[in-house]
């Protein structure tokens, strides 16, 4: 390929040019975790009929925020899947997760010149690798740019009753929700229903006073018992932020809203 563009293998040889892969070398400005750049050099080293997943299949898809990092803390990161069929000869590695399952055919697309898998296959797959939180966070943002929704994610668990983590895939559907902002918003709304077992809140709704002028759109709220939940990222903490999240809440609390706040050190991977 690369002699197509007038690259010999002596000059790929040389310091201007760096393996990003077994197989795979490509210009040394290239950072090798860049989530693009391990997308292609894992996709480049795979034979024919292979289709990309999870994670990387939503990056595909569009839903930039998905780098391939889990948790605030971006201390795991999740591999790269590749759904090779049975008779696949792929092997899992560091770098590379290996999906053995048959795929129908409605459950492939092809993007960028790359197959790979549908946003509710892809969805599915980070929830039943990496758990219900990191499901929900990748369903979200899906759902928030009409790539999946509840219901085809159900549908996706009813089909495949016997797979290794489905219970997660359901919890997922049970959760999901397109009016989600954020991914921290989405993990601390994991952390609410989950984790505290609280009810499900509201997701970004308006709350208007007697006059019916907005007083604010809170993260998360819990009608019945008139609490609201707050996720404050580091664009807070500047001095104008947090003077109108400050005016908020205090308008939040004058119409008898309790306002409960957390970070990322709230959501850090694991929390106690």
């Amino acid at each position: 390929m690369a002699a197509g563009y007038g690259v010999g293998a002596a000059e790929l040889s040389g310091p201007l040019w760096q393996q990003l892969a077994r197989g795979v070398r490509g210009w040394n400005g290239l950072d090798p975790d860049d989530p693009d750049v391990r997308i292609r050099s894992v996709t480049l080293q795979q034979p024919p009929g292979t289709v990309l997943g999870g994670w990387a299949a939503l990056r595909v898809h569009g839903l930039r925020d998905l780098d391939g990092r889990t948790g605030p803390g971006a201390l795991q990161s999740q591999r790269i899947l590749v759904h090779v069929g049975p008779s696949g000869r792929t092997r899992p590695s560091p770098r590379v997760d290996v999906d053995r399952g048959r795929l129908r055919a409605d459950e492939t697309v092809v993007r960028n010149g790359m197959h790979i898998v549908t946003p509710t296959v892809a969805c599915a797959a980070v929830a039943r690798r990496y758990g219900v939180e990191e499901g929900l966070v990748a369903a979200d943002l899906a759902a928030g740019q009409g790539l999946t929704h509840a219901g085809s994610l159900q549908s996706w668990a009813d089909t495949h009753p016997g797979a290794r983590g489905v219970r997660s895939v359901r919890l997922v559907a049970s959760l999901v929700d397109p009016a989600a902002a954020s991914m921290p918003e989405t993990r601390l709304r994991y952390l609410w229903v989950v984790e505290a077992g609280l009810p499900r809140p509201l997701v970004n709704p308006r709350i208007l006073d007697r006059a019916g002028y907005l007083v604010g759109k809170p993260d998360l709220l819990d009608l019945e018992a008139s609490l609201v939940g707050e996720y404050d990222g580091s664009g807070h903490r500047q001095l104008e932020a947090h003077t109108a999240d400050n005016l908020r809440e205090e308008r939040f609390e004058a119409m008898g809203l309790l306002v409960v706040r957390a970070s990322a050190l709230d959501l850090w991977p694991g929390r106690a």
